[in-house]
């Protein structure tokens, strides 16, 4: 291994001695931090995937841009010869060479660390995604560098050795796209969908490292590596002659046996999950419910050999899933796989359960072709059944394997109330709570609530209302808090402005009462009549311009960030709240009041009247952080006489759960339904539906510290390394200029 480090040490340093490994650097490093912080600027999360889903086309170049010289220019000047004269065999130069490039171009990957280390100034992205798609890039880096010392084995001159790696490398990158396999048979499709680089990568930049796709870029190193050392041994054997039929006989053998591990590794199991509350492992509560089945679950996967490369992938995650369910449920799951395209049998039975073939559009030759496939699941226990007719994604998929389970092997519902208090909005049609009724009605028994119910349902443990009264009177408070001191429990949804949205004038919203505060008052809770704003944390929406539509932020549309102090809100982010109010928190008994959802150190509230025009100026005096959602609960039964003894969820938007806005913030609806289960003390699913989460939003403290670092990474880092560039080739060109000086006679040496 010696000879080894000592060529790819000589090898980075003659890269760092010419002043193109400074130039590929600078326009690495640029065009990586241009492509990311546009993306980050449109879209306002912390997530790294905007850099790293271009990061395979910018490899595409710059990768062979460092290797082509690695032999071509040995080869082209005589100089590989000589090398090869020294005590070194070929494989050690080989592997040397190998080294020195991929290590130049990690360095390359590691001086792109200033981006995350610059957003923790704002807000940090997951740091175990970070590390999974780190070690993915680097991984991709090791393939694609075998494919480019090849090309530069392959040929004396390095323009030819750049195009012949940008073209096997572009290959690489487009093998397994639909364009590429239509009409293919089944197997051989599968198979050259698993070749494509992308779809590996990408696995990995969700943050989870599968050994699998580890063994596919390991491989293709390898590949490359061998038909380079063929390349390297061809040179100095006898044409036509026995040595060279050997060389070739062997080299044929190991490119085949690559080829064997590497299919093989598709069916390697293992997996390193590093995403936050491992999306991707099996939950504690899963764990125990499938411990404890009282009778055998059978989970039967209706699935097509033939499925485009992206569904492909995702069949692979719920293999893995399932396969999870199986070991976890310790005889008590039984997973069957059938395939209605060639089983009759199977597939009537899936058009029996409501499984229905789904059509995809595949992009042929100067055609676009429909082809039919199925993905679906099927639950069954005893005599009960559920379906997913068609799994999207797989995020979600153990929260609904989980509940669906449960839901047959556990048929007994706790008894909810939901309610709505109409207002402008609700009366105009544009507030309706379809989907959130939907998702609670399949695991609770929901009934309907209205604030001048003269009683509450027997046996209901929690009320939801969204809406605001204006006032409660005694016989209704006395009623709630009735319920509340027997233990029941209430999400309150509300605000405490009214909109205003007329077409006649401005839209605006003014300060209203707050009926709720009435039975809020014993547990030192209030909602305040005001409007809250945040001039870092919210959303982008379109207002009109010269042509077409322009982005803007708009501050009256929070994205309230989570504390991730209960089991509400551990897992989630962020919150889309729109128009909401201030939570007032007087002091109260330590312990019994836990903020949800605050905004972030930008927050400020608008008192008496607002106008939401996003085009307005906001003030930026008294900004600071808001509470607009928390949880309280009673200090004890023995603490306080009379306190209530119910828990309590308190929002400060009644609309942020409607249908408008959880169509595109689905982590809206997540938020409700956990509160919903800590509310009727059932914990069990809370963490295992928060894994379907959106990365947090970027939010910065002041607009100076996003240009900075924004144009730091964009402009700064580039400048650095061309300043280290002059300097260091500046010291070469000293050390070169200096007169040679023998040693003196009798001097130290």
């Amino acid at each position: 291994m010696r000879p080894v480090w000592t060529i790819a040490r000589r090898e980075l340093k003659a890269l760092f001695d010419q002043p193109t490994a400074y130039i590929l650097l600078v326009v690495f490093t640029a065009v990586n931090g241009f492509l990311c912080f546009r993306q980050l600027d449109l879209y306002g999360v912390a997530s790294l995937r905007p850099m790293f889903d271009f990061l395979p086309w910018v490899l595409l170049l710059l990768v062979p841009a460092v290797t082509m010289r690695a032999l071509a220019e040995d080869a082209r000047s005589g100089t590989l010869e000589v090398v090869l004269a020294q005590p070194i065999t070929e494989l050690e130069l080989l592997l040397g060479k190998y080294v020195g490039q991929v290590l130049f171009l990690w360095l390359a990957l590691a001086i792109t660390l200033t981006i995350p280390l610059g957003l923790v100034l704002g807000t940090a992205p997951q740091l175990g995604i970070v590390v999974a798609q780190y070690v993915g890039a680097a991984l991709l880096i090791l393939g694609l560098g075998g494919v480019g010392v090849w090309a530069s084995s392959a040929t004396r001159n390095q323009i030819t050795a750049f195009i012949l790696a940008v073209t096997v490398m572009f290959a690489l990158i487009l093998v397994g796209l639909d364009p590429l396999i239509v009409g293919l048979p089944a197997s051989l499709g599968a198979i050259a969908a698993s070749l494509g680089v992308l779809s590996h990568f990408s696995s990995i930049g969700r943050g989870v490292i599968d050994l699998r796709d580890a063994v596919y870029f390991v491989t293709l190193a390898v590949l490359f590596l061998v038909f380079a050392y063929f390349a390297l041994e061809s040179r100095r054997v006898t044409p036509h002659g026995e040595a060279l039929r050997r060389l070739r006989l062997g080299t044929v053998f190991l490119a085949f046996a690559t080829i064997v591990v590497n299919l093989f590794g598709r069916h390697i199991g293992g997996r390193l999950d590093l995403t936050p509350g491992n999306s991707f492992t099996l939950s504690r509560a899963t764990r125990q419910l499938l411990r404890t089945l009282p009778d055998l679950v059978t989970l039967k996967l209706f699935a097509s050999a033939a499925l485009p490369p992206e569904v492909a992938f995702l069949k692979r995650d719920v293999d893995d899933l399932l396969n999870d369910y199986r070991a976890a449920g310790r005889g008590k799951v039984k997973v069957v796989i059938a395939d209605p395209a060639s089983d009759s049998a199977a597939m009537k039975e899936a058009r029996t359960l409501g499984i229905p073939p789904v059509q995809f559009n595949v992009l042929g030759q100067a055609e676009l072709q429909v082809k039919e496939g199925y993905l679906g699941l099927a639950i069954r226990h005893a005599d009960g059944v559920k379906t997913i007719p068609f799994v999207q994604q797989s995020n979600d998929l153990e929260y609904r394997l989980t509940s669906d389970i449960r839901a047959l092997t556990h048929p007994e519902k706790t008894v909810i109330a939901f309610g709505e208090i109409s207002d402008a909005a609700a009366a105009r049609g544009q507030r309706s709570f379809e989907a959130l009724r939907e998702r609670l009605a399949s695991r609770y028994d929901v009934r309907p609530f209205g604030v001048t119910d003269t009683s509450i349902a027997p046996g209901v443990r929690v009320i939801a209302v969204a809406g605001t009264p204006d006032s409660l009177d005694n016989a209704q408070v006395t009623r709630l808090r009735g319920f509340l001191d027997r233990g029941g429990s209430l999400l309150l949804m509300a605000g405490g402005m009214q909109l205003q949205l007329s077409q006649q004038g401005p839209p605006f919203a003014a300060s209203r009462r707050v009926g709720w505060n009435a039975l809020l008052k014993p547990y030192g809770v209030s909602i305040a009549s005001n409007m809250v704003y945040d001039l870092a944390s919210n959303v982008q929406v379109g207002i009109p311009a010269q042509f077409g539509q322009v982005l803007v932020p708009y501050p009256f549309w929070l994205r309230a960030l989570s504390t991730k102090a209960s089991p509400v809100n551990a897992d989630l982010e962020a919150v889309l709240l729109p128009w909401t109010s201030q939570i007032d928190t007087p002091p109260v008994t330590a312990g019994t009041v836990t903020p949800l959802l605050v905004t972030s150190r930008a927050g400020g509230v608008q008192e008496t009247m607002a106008f939401l025009d996003p085009s307005r100026a906001f003030s930026r005096d008294s900004l600071r952080r808001r509470v607009v959602a928390l949880l309280a609960s009673a200090p004890g039964p023995d603490t306080t006489k009379g306190a209530p003894r119910g828990r309590l969820v308190v929002v400060g938007s009644g609309d942020f759960a409607s249908d408008r806005y959880t169509r595109n913030s689905p982590e809206n609806l997540v938020f409700v339904e956990n509160a919903i289960d800590w509310l009727a003390q059932d914990d069990a699913l809370i963490a295992i539906r928060s894994k379907n989460r959106a990365p947090p939003p970027l939010v910065f403290t002041s607009a100076t510290t996003r240009g900075a670092v924004k144009y730091g990474n964009v402009i700064g880092v580039p400048v650095l390394l061309v300043g280290a560039g002059i300097l260091r080739l500046w010291r070469r060109r000293q050390m070169t200029r200096r007169t040679y000086r023998p040693l003196a006679a009798g001097s130290p040496a």
